[in-house]
């Protein structure tokens, strides 16, 4: 993207520039709600989708009619529509359900919202299905697949594919041993330009010998 067109982008975002801090590019579609946060390079938000207080990574999509609050989204990754994240929960052994105790606008019982939250961390490269509750202070690991309509009360392994309500392991991407290179390599944390040259290693199946390119890759990283 030229200046000239990253100046119009921030000219047509301008609404948006006021409440949140944005890192480089991104691409925001109609309705859509973001306030406090910090957005990553190229991350995209659809259609009536809703981040508040969070951290979005870079690269990171967030699907149509999602919301999220008070939740840390790492790079690579994808949340699918109609998902909600880190809702907040009422608590069923007290008093009552309703919101007016902690909240103004029920009722103006209290003079300021006294509500707390739990951070949900969503670490990098993870899919997030359509319609997925995820509960606070969740943490997700890497590479892992949230599957449709899963409500997830727990912590969710690296790599690992969960799904049903509440979402459990269904099985893991890959083996251990490929896992526990995945996650010494890191590659979501490569040069943008180093992963467009080597893309083709990005467009098939993990095998031994695409961690093998990787693996090279991250070391000649490292010794430059």
């Amino acid at each position: 993207m030229s200046i000239l067109n990253l100046f119009f982008q921030k000219i047509k975002y301008r609404k948006y520039m006021k409440k949140n801090k944005f890192i480089g590019i991104f691409s925001i579609s109609k309705n859509v709600r973001l306030k406090n946060c910090i957005i990553g390079h190229y991350a995209n938000f659809a259609d009536n989708s809703s981040v508040v207080h969070s951290v979005i990574g870079d690269y990171s999509s967030i699907g149509r009619y999602s919301k999220i609050t008070h939740t840390e989204i790492g790079k690579y990754c994808a949340i699918s529509w109609d998902s909600s994240i880190n809702a907040v929960s009422h608590p069923y052994t007290h008093l009552t359900i309703s919101s007016f105790p902690y909240v103004p606008k029920t009722g103006n019982f209290v003079t300021k919202k006294i509500q707390s939250h739990e951070t949900v961390i969503i670490k990098n490269d993870v899919w997030v299905g359509t319609g997925c509750v995820i509960m606070p202070g969740i943490t997700i690991g890497n590479g892992a697949i949230i599957g449709a309509g899963s409500v997830v009360t727990k912590d969710v392994p690296d790599y690992a594919i969960v799904a049903g309500v509440p979402a459990k392991i269904i099985k893991f991407r890959f083996k251990d041993k490929i896992i526990k290179r995945l996650l010494k390599l890191s590659w979501w944390d490569l040069d943008e330009n180093i992963i467009k040259e080597n893309i083709h290693l990005w467009q098939g199946e993990v095998s031994e010998e695409v961690i093998n390119n990787l693996e090279l890759i991250n070391n000649k990283g490292n010794k430059q």
